[in-house]
């Protein structure tokens, strides 16, 4: 592979433009060589995957103080705050520039972030905030890096309850380098918190093995999710190993819900919201709720998959059947939950069988039909459909 830098510095290149490029070294040198120490978290979340709304794959960062409103109040108007979504994030877009102190100032869009978070605040809702270590966002907006503490500060001082740190803007450098970005960030924030703030970072650096380390709450583990059924599939076998590193308080990030889109049938979306339940997933919706339909939204607020994925054992799903169709087990504080996902195209009888599971007999609902079903049980299931049962 050939790089497209150029070999030498031109002549025409100032102080000026070759000083933030020194900066920027020195700092990734300086996490390079960092040795990290445990982080404690002085007010852990509630223990279990929040919940919540983040337009950005609706928008991209084409968002506002009265857009975001506008959100929370359907969300609660149409009822999913009352089935457990309670963060509203403000994704990236609401940055505007910095200052002669280095203060970083909303946009136009965005007139008073502490009003907006007490806005939120007064609908019963939780105040999430993005922002990317590097010095850019993904969409180009500023970043915090060399103001990370800065930022931190500011954040907590508009009340937020969740911080997302990106990873955009960021050169090629070694993991450890980035891992050191994390642990300042996560430095910079947790020793000063009035209240629990969820942690959630984006970084594709292994984050499930150093991010409990750093008091982090939420990592993802693969890239942005597409809304097509084979990226969804190819994320749920990604997340498939990592269930040793759910915890209550820290949980593997598959993305956000891309239910409420076009890009895949009903019975798709009902796959994915299974799959994201069954992995003990942050649900984090990602769509327009004023224009989203009546069959999205009951797939969104199914009742029976929320209580899976928000169980108080909060433990993930294992895969113990892989193939043309898969069946996940996962364990709940009382009894079970089964997942079978036809991964074909064409419709199959298939038989769940408590003794192949290694478990006992027992009575379930099932998600989708509301049918109570006693097994063993022998189910159809549609192309690209799934059953799920939890225990009655």
């Amino acid at each position: 592979m050939t790089s497209d830098r150029p070999s030498s510095l031109p002549q025409s290149w100032s102080l000026a433009t070759i000083c933030p490029v020194l900066l920027l070294a020195l700092l990734l040198l300086g996490c390079f060589s960092r040795s990290f120490v445990t982080i404690s978290d002085p007010f852990p979340p509630a223990p279990h995957p929040p919940m919540g709304l983040k337009i950005l794959y609706a928008f991209g960062p084409h968002i506002s103080d009265a857009l975001i409103r506008k959100e929370a109040d359907a969300m609660l108007a149409n009822g999913m705050r009352q089935a457990g979504y309670e963060y509203v994030n403000v994704s990236d877009g609401w940055q505007g520039s910095r200052d002669a102190q280095g203060v970083l100032h909303p946009n136009a869009g965005f007139p008073d972030m502490v009003a907006l978070g007490k806005y939120i605040h007064s609908r019963g809702f939780k105040y999430g905030i993005y922002t990317s270590m590097g010095s850019g966002t993904c969409s180009d907006y500023a970043g915090s890096l060399g103001h990370e503490e800065q930022d931190a500060r500011m954040f907590l001082d508009w009340d937020v309850d969740l911080v997302t740190y990106d990873a955009c803007r960021l050169p090629s450098i070694p993991p450890v380098a980035l891992e050191g970005l994390a642990y300042k960030n996560a430095r910079a924030i947790r020793p000063n918190e009035k209240h629990p703030v969820v942690f959630n970072i984006i970084v594709l650096a292994s984050p499930w093995q150093w991010a409990p380390a750093m008091a982090m709450n939420m990592w993802r583990i693969a890239p942005d999710a597409l809304d097509n059924y084979q990226n969804m599939l190819q994320i749920a076998d990604i997340d498939a190993p990592l269930a040793p590193f759910t915890s209550k308080v820290g949980w593997n990030d598959p993305d956000m819900l891309q239910v409420g889109h076009t890009g895949m049938t009903s019975e798709e979306y009902r796959t994915h919201m299974t799959l994201w339940a069954m992995l003990a997933a942050p649900l984090v919706a990602s769509t327009d709720l004023l224009k989203i339909s009546p069959t999205d939204l009951d797939i969104l607020t199914n009742p029976d998959a929320i209580a899976i994925d928000q169980d108080p054992l909060v433990q993930q799903a294992t895969r113990v059947v892989q193939g043309d169709v898969d069946v996940w087990l996962k364990a709940l504080s009382k009894g079970w939950a089964i997942a079978v996902v036809n991964r074909t195209d064409q419709p199959v009888q298939y038989e769940i069988s408590p003794s192949q599971l290694g478990i006992d007999p027992f009575e379930a609902r099932e998600a989708w039909t509301k049918q109570t079903v006693a097994l063993p049980y022998t189910a159809a299931i549609p192309a690209h459909g799934c059953v799920l049962l939890r225990t009655l």
